[in-house]
């Protein structure tokens, strides 16, 4: 028996062995991966804390380079959720008040209808989804805390499940989406109890309308689904609650028309809130032919995404505290199916649609034309109503961009610094003195003032919008009772050009120019202003021969074509010509026929690191190259000597001498939601944080208690600068007080502003774009830079370039075709005028390619235009590369620096003098930057700085070390006890024999 116990202990004993051998040798295992993987590296340390940052000799408090205006997270958060409340209030846009039924009364017994309204949606999916996520807004507590007494029984009824389970979950990055539900509850749901709860809350009722938006996927332009998917292009069912499966999601669902039907039949005062940063179609407004509801619908507004502290901004507008003074940013069409966008979008409506082939057999290469040239939004409207009238104009537009309402009404008076008549010369500038009055009685308010021009066009010739934003100023709060306020608009002759990228007049001149003519100038309340009969309006002359513009008016660099290749590849785009008679070119990009393409087409879309004698980068002039890493003692140059120091001094050739090759190559590679250290010449590790609508990245843990901002769309439809200057210097001031509970560390860059610009109605990232316009977004991006960098925080403007729209957009990237007339006047304005005017430091590349060439890898749109033509000087950082076809080779030839990578992918090649030249010019701009941000706060003459082993390293390497000692206690086990048993049976003492004698008697 005993043996028998023994026998069971001993395999026990090696079970238990064998099980602690296979969970060691996994964790073993998992640390090598996790140490040697910098994606999953990254990733622990995101959650459990990365390197820190500890000070090991020296005074960093003598050397502050940038103040911030608070002391605590707790101090600058408050500020922070203020200045967001007022962006809301100032972006919050009154679109229709007949009867002057707003502002309402306190006390009023206000109904609440929509499945939406306990949950409003406050900003989009993507950089900022787990902030998304994480809050719930409820409208009836908002109207509550403005005073009014919401129906409790409706409330209840769209909290519970029997109202339905609301908007279907984010759609995921990448989608292609057939269709997707509002989540609006059907009328068969309402019940008599629900109704008769109605009496007792008539003052008005509000109806939420909601559409979602995020990053990587488009809105869908068509409402089908197979019932469980809604990416499956081989359905046949009609979403729940669409009418057809021809209907878009930005049109009223049914279960939304039946809803405005049930307030407007019961209810005097209907107003609707548009809870969304993509224009809807809002014909149900203002189309009383249509809408037999339209008599009681007496209001509306466009709230947009608030973010978390803006939403107090609706009940002050509905109460009458605030004045609304927000202008549209978007042309809000009758019709999005008439937009000359609508065909070249997407996948253009049908699977594979956008798809290129190669002998009829698909590839993996992905397209989209902007065939409208320049007409997008008013620019098309505008124009097109310049030749059809006002008719056309009422069907096809419900309002106009810049549109939006007051409590008040404001009077305009008006003084040109030039005489009205007077010629232009090339280099002058126009202004315009502007008195505004208030000259209503009851409400104080501010009002954006408009300067519009209309350039001489010529059938044929060089293609020019009838209708174009030259300037705008908003004023401060006037006072009811004509307080008053003179304003100045301005405006450059220069910015008067059209960029005639194919001498379609036939001058022989290619580039930008003012073509002779009359020019007149209208100073209105919207961008259909023009056609009001008491419109402001001034003319001047250009004399013959025009104004040609050979050089950039900031660096003095030639300006020439650098797309050509790009533009040809689109034979015809929109013209005006004989009122847009060529407009079924629009049709047609999604022909089978049209997408295929030769193997050498293919072959184009894959880099190849060749050296050639031809490429503007090719040089053999080796630089110096370090072998050895110097020690920080041995360093003569440290980059705090460059803060402040131009970009082209001699001491960052000597600073750049002091790195090794493999120092440098760290350092591009590991872009990170970081810039690396290098300790040796004091440069300190930064924090990057995302994302579109503050410091919101869920991607570091030392990124916390910081201000969720509305969406740039709101910021866009202030219309003020100001505002979003201060909302630049809150951002500044958040990223001083930095990782409170941590080290301290300042967050020292920020993946925003997006400027792209809202081609379509449909794009996913509308929400983080400013406006349809690039003056306009771009003004506002650039005031809101120079705010961020008065605090020392770089911003990462992106997406350079061309990325209006997510289908496909990282699928080896979209291969994008549009002529270089509307890069430069519409989608690489805002960049521009944050290089020019904003003097950012920083820019995000985008997923997508410029014809054939990745954006990151085009040397002419990098160094040509970005460098050399407008004068940036800073680091260019990928978009997120976990993508084949994002080389970093190719991108720091190109003239970008840093790689937004989890991977660390760094550059391979590094023998050749134009690899090493181009490893340094990428060192240098992003050591740049960091000189001259934030992040050097307390490096200076004698502080040295260390970075730690992060915390849970040295426990993994700790718990090995136990782990080792286990094992080798466990298989050494039979030996050390036999060892033991033989040392005690050798110190055993034996029994002593007693001496007995014995004697025999004879």
């Amino acid at each position: 028996m005993r043996k028998r116990r023994e026998k069971i202990t001993k395999r026990i004993k090696y079970a238990i062995s064998v099980f602690i051998c296979f969970l060691s040798a996994i964790f073993f295992i998992a640390n090598i991966v996790v140490m040697q993987n910098p994606f999953l590296y990254n990733a622990v340390c995101s959650t459990l804390g990365g390197q820190e940052r500890v000070l090991k000799k020296g005074d960093p408090s003598k050397y502050v380079y940038y103040t911030g205006d608070y002391k605590t997270k707790t101090e600058v958060l408050a500020a922070a959720n203020a200045l967001n409340a007022e962006i809301c209030e100032e972006g919050i846009v009154l679109l229709k008040n007949e009867g002057n039924t707003l502002p309402l009364s306190l006390g009023q017994r206000i109904t609440v209808f929509g499945k939406s309204s306990v949950n409003l949606i406050l900003g989009g999916s993507g950089s900022n989804t787990g902030t998304t996520n994480a809050i719930q807004v409820d409208v009836n507590e908002v109207l509550q805390d403005a005073g009014f007494i919401c129906n409790p029984f409706m409330r209840t009824f769209y909290r519970g499940t029997q109202s339905g389970t609301g908007r279907p979950y984010l759609p995921s990055i990448g989608m292609k989406l057939t269709g997707f539900s509002t989540g609006e509850t059907p009328q068969s749901a309402y019940t008599n109890q629900l109704r008769n709860s109605y009496a007792e809350y008539k003052d008005a009722a509000i109806v939420i309308i909601s559409r979602i938006g995020g990053e990587g996927f488009d809105l869908p332009r068509s409402m089908f689904w197979d019932g469980k998917s809604y990416t499956n292009w081989n359905a046949t069912q009609v979403v729940d609650g669409a009418r057809s499966k021809e209907d878009h999601y930005l049109q009223l669902d049914q279960n939304e028309t039946d809803m405005i039907q049930e307030a407007c039949d019961n209810f005097d005062n209907v107003i609707v809130v548009i809870n969304s940063a993509s224009p809807i179609e809002l014909g149900f407004l203002d189309d009383p032919t249509h809408y037999a509801y339209h008599k009681n619908l007496k209001a509306a507004l466009w709230l947009g995404y608030t973010g978390e502290s803006g939403i107090t901004a609706l009940g002050k507008i509905l109460n009458g505290t605030v004045n609304p003074s927000g202008k549209t940013v978007d042309t809000y069409a009758r019709n999005f199916k008439n937009d000359p966008t609508w065909q070249n979008f997407g996948n253009s409506l049908q699977e594979n649609g956008n798809r290129y082939t190669l002998n009829g057999v698909n590839k993996n290469a992905y397209f989209v034309e902007y065939r409208e040239g320049i007409y997008t939004g008013y620019r098309y409207y505008e124009t097109k109503a310049s030749y059809e009238g006002a008719a056309w104009y009422a069907d096809n537009v419900v309002y106009p961009f810049g549109y939006g309402m007051s409590y008040t009404e404001f009077d305009y008076r008006a003084i040109p610094s030039l005489e009205n008549g007077a010629n232009l010369s090339a280099d002058g500038k126009l202004s315009f003195t502007i008195e505004v009055k208030n000259v209503g009685t009851l409400h104080d308010g501010k009002e954006t003032v408009q300067l519009y021009y209309s350039a001489p066009y010529t059938e044929g010739g060089i293609e020019k919008a009838h209708i174009v934003l030259g300037d705008f100023v908003k004023t401060e709060l006037l006072d009811a009772n004509n307080g008053a306020q003179t304003v100045t608009l301005e405006i450059n002759v220069r910015d008067l050009a059209s960029y005639d990228y194919s001498d379609k007049n036939g001058n022989g001149f290619k580039g930008y120019e003012v073509e002779p003519g009359t020019y007149t100038f209208y100073v209105t309340k919207n961008a259909h202003g023009w056609r009001e009969p008491d419109v402001i309006k001034f003319t001047y002359t250009v004399p013959a021969g025009g104004f040609k513009y050979e050089q950039d008016n900031a660096t003095n660099h030639r300006v020439e074509n650098l797309f050509d290749d790009v533009s040809e590849h689109v034979e015809t785009y929109l013209s005006r010509e004989n009122n847009f008679k060529n407009e079924d070119i629009l049709q047609g990009a999604n022909d089978a026929q049209y997408r295929n393409k030769s193997q050498a087409f293919f072959d184009s879309l894959t880099y190849k690191h060749e050296d050639n004698t031809e490429d503007p980068w090719y040089t053999t002039e080796m630089p110096i190259q370090r072998t050895k890493e110097l020690s920080y003692k041995n360093t003569k140059v440290q980059l705090f000597q460059l803060i402040g120091k131009e970009y082209n001094d001699s001491l960052w050739t000597e600073l750049l001498n002091q790195l090794t090759v493999s120092q440098m190559t760290e350092l591009i590679g590991s872009g990170d939601y970081r810039t690396l250290q290098i300790e040796n010449i004091g440069k300190p590790l930064t924090i990057d944080a995302d994302g579109p609508m503050g410091f919101v990245s869920t991607d570091n843990n030392a990124i916390y208690d910081t201000c969720y901002y509305a969406s740039a769309c709101v910021v866009g439809a202030t219309w003020n600068k100001a505002l979003a200057y201060e909302m630049g210097k809150m951002i500044g001031n958040e990223g001083l007080v930095g990782d409170e509970k941590g080290n301290g560390m300042v967050y020292s860059g920020w993946y925003a502003p997006a400027v792209n610009l809202h081609r379509s109605p449909f794009g996913g990232r509308n929400f983080e774009y400013y406006a349809e316009d690039g003056l306009l977004s771009g003004r506002i991006a650039a005031s809101l830079v120079k705010g961020a960098n008065e605090k020392g925080v770089y911003t990462y403007v992106k997406h350079f370039a061309l990325n209006e729209q997510e289908t496909d957009r990282d699928t080896t990237g979209l291969i994008t075709w549009a002529n270089e007339q509307s890069m430069r006047e519409l989608y690489f304005k805002p960049f521009e005028l944050c290089v020019k005017e904003g003097e950012t430091k920083a820019m995000m590349l985008s997923f997508n390619r410029i014809g054939t060439v990745w954006v990151g890898g085009s040397y002419a749109l990098l160094t040509e235009l970005l460098r050399e033509e407008w004068g940036f000087q800073g680091m260019v950082i990928t978009d997120y590369n976990n993508h084949g076809y994002m080389n970093v080779d190719q991108m720091i030839r190109a003239g970008g620096d840093l790689n937004l990578s989890p991977f660390n992918t760094l550059p391979k090649h590094t023998d050749t003098a134009i690899d090493v030249t181009a490893i340094r010019q990428a060192t240098k701009n992003i050591l740049y930057a960091v000189a001259n941000s934030n992040a050097m706060n307390g490096m200076g003459e004698g502080v040295v700085w260390e970075y730690t082993t992060p915390g849970w390293v040295i426990a993994m390497f700790v718990l090995d070390g136990l782990i080792v000692l286990m094992l080798v206690a466990l298989f050494t086990y039979p030996y050390w006890q036999k060892w033991i048993r033989n040392s005690e049976a050798e110190n055993i003492e034996m029994p002593q024999e007693e001496n007995i004698t014995f004697s025999l008697d004879k």
